[in-house]
C-alpha cells in the first residue's frame, strides 16, 4: 500500500540508453491510476539486473532486448530474452518488451506479456500497461501476497509458541496452503466485475461459479473420483466422468478395472434445442433450467447430472445409465480434462450410488386410499345418502 490509500506498484526497467531509462523511469508513474502510485530501479546492463532481480519485488518489467555489446545477426540467445526465462523462474510479473526488435519476441506475445517496437514511443508502452492492469492479474498476485503475508505475521508470528512439537510445526504448511484456498476463493468474487469489465454476467455472490466446479489443469498425478477425460472419435470429442472412488486408486494392486459414466453434449439435448429455436418459450426455457438444476422432467430421479461448460470444456450431461469399466492402461491413454473439486467430485458419487442403490417398488393404488379416506369424511346432512343427527338418535 501506498501513503494515498492505493496500491504502490513497483516497477524495474533494464536498459542500456541512458536517456530511455529515464524517460521511462519518469513515465512509470503515468502508467498506473490515482489513488495508486508507482515507483521503479532502473539496471543500465543485463548482468547487474540479473543480479539485482534475485532481491528485488516488483510487478512489472520493462525489457530491452539487447544493448549495444550484443550482436544482431549471431546465434547466441539475446540478453534480454535470458532475462525473461530469469523472471519467469523466479517470480510472476508482466513484462513489457521494448525494443528495436520486436519481431525476436513477438511469439512470446500474451496478455500478461507485451511487445512494444521503440519507434512506437514510451507512450504505447503505457498503453501495454493498462491493457495488463484489464486482465486483473495484477491485482490477484497482490492478493496472494498479501493473504500469505498476513497469515505467517497475524497468525503464525503470534501462535508459534503454540507450536511446540516439530510434527505441530509442520502441520503450518497445510494450514497456509488452505487459508490461501480459502482466501483467494473469498476475494476472487471481488475480482471479477473489475476483470470481465461491463456487461458481462458474473454469478450470484451466494451462489457458486461455474469455475468453482473444476481443478484445472488437473494437479494430481493418480486418477480420481470425478476426473473429466475425452476420447476421439469420428473426430468429435467424446467425455466421461470417473465414477471409481478415489481410495481404489490408492491400492493400485487391487483395482483392475474403472468404472466411467457418459457425458453427453448439453447442446444435443432436446431440452436445448427447443429453447435455441424460441428463446422466448416458457415452457422450454423452464425444461432447460430444469435439466441445469439436475432435476430433468419426467425422468427417474438422479439419473442425470449436469457439469457447466467453461473454457476448457462444453456443457455436459451425465447419464449413469451409459456405463462401461475401461483397465487402468485404457484409462491412462484417455486425455484428463480436469477434475471436479471437492466438495463436487463427493456430490457427484453420492448422486450415482443414490440412483444406483434405489430400492423399486410396485406403485400404490391411490384411488383405494382415496376412497377409504372419503368414507372416513364427516358427512353433510345435504349430502344424498347422510343422516341426519335425529335419525340417529332413538
Amino acid at each position: 500500500m501506498s501513503s494515498s490509500g492505493g496500491t504502490e506498484w513497483r516497477f524495474v526497467i533494464i536498459e542500456d540508453d541512458e536517456t530511455i531509462a529515464r524517460q521511462l523511469s519518469e513515465a512509470c508513474p503515468t502508467f498506473v491510476q490515482a489513488p495508486d502510485t508507482a515507483t521503479s530501479e532502473v539496471y543500465k546492463d543485463f548482468k547487474s539486473a540479473k543480479e539485482g532481480l534475485d532481491s528485488l519485488r516488483y510487478d512489472f518489467a520493462i525489457v530491452d532486448l539487447k544493448d549495444d555489446k550484443s550482436s544482431i545477426l549471431g546465434t547466441e540467445e539475446l540478453p534480454g530474452l535470458e532475462i525473461y526465462e530469469h523472471i519467469k523462474k523466479q517470480r510472476f510479473a508482466a513484462v513489457v518488451f521494448y525494443t528495436a526488435l520486436p519481431k525476436r519476441v513477438l511469439p512470446e506475445e500474451t496478455a500478461f506479456v507485451h511487445v512494444v517496437e521503440k519507434t512506437d514511443g514510451i507512450s504505447a508502452v503505457g498503453e501495454k500497461i493498462k491493457n495488463i492492469f484489464e486482465t486483473g492479474l495484477p491485482s490477484i498476485i497482490r492478493i496472494i501476497d498479501e493473504a500469505q503475508r498476513e497469515y505467517m505475521w497475524d497468525f503464525v508470528h503470534k501462535n508459534w509458541a503454540s507450536f511446540k512439537s516439530a510434527h505441530e510445526q509442520s502441520d503450518l504448511a497445510y494450514l497456509l496452503a488452505r487459508r490461501l484456498a480459502m482466501t483467494l476463493e473469498g476475494k476472487a468474487r471481488k475480482l471479477v466485475h473489475p476483470i470481465a469489465g461491463k456487461g458481462i454476467p458474473v454469478a450470484d455472490p451466494h451462489k457458486a461459479h461455474p469455475m468453482e466446479l473444476y481443478i484445472f489443469p488437473p494437479l494430481a498425478e493418480n486418477h480420481s473420483a470425478g476426473e473429466i477425460v475425452t476420447e476421439k472419435v469420428g473426430g468429435d470429442g467424446v467425455f466421461w466422468v470417473v465414477l471409481t472412488p478415489s481410495c481404489d486408486f490408492e491400492q493400485k494392486d487391487r483395482i483392475e478395472r474403472v468404472l466411467l459414466g457418459r457425458c453427453h453434449h448439453l447442446t444435443d439435448q432436446p431440452e436445448y434445442q427447443k429453447w435455441a429455436t424460441d428463446e422466448k418459450a416458457g415452457e422450454e426455457l423452464a425444461s432447460l433450467k430444469a435439466l441445469i438444476a439436475d432435476g430433468r422432467l419426467d425422468v427417474q430421479s438422479e439419473r442425470f447430472k449436469y457439469l457447466p461448460g467453461t473454457f476448457f470444456m462444453p456443457d455436459l450431461i451425465v447419464d449413469f445409465q451409459m456405463l462401461k469399466a475401461v483397465t487402468k492402461e485404457e484409462l491412462s491413454a484417455l486425455v484428463v480434462v480436469a477434475h471436479l473439486d471437492s466438495p463436487y467430485a463427493e456430490a457427484l458419487l453420492s448422486r450415482f450410488s443414490r440412483y444406483f442403490g434405489r430400492l423399486g417398488t410396485t406403485d400404490l393404488d391411490k384411488t383405494v386410499v382415496i376412497d377409504r379416506l372419503k368414507a372416513g369424511l364427516p358427512r353433510n346432512s345435504s349430502d344424498p345418502g347422510s343422516s341426519t343427527p335425529s335419525e340417529n338418535v332413538r
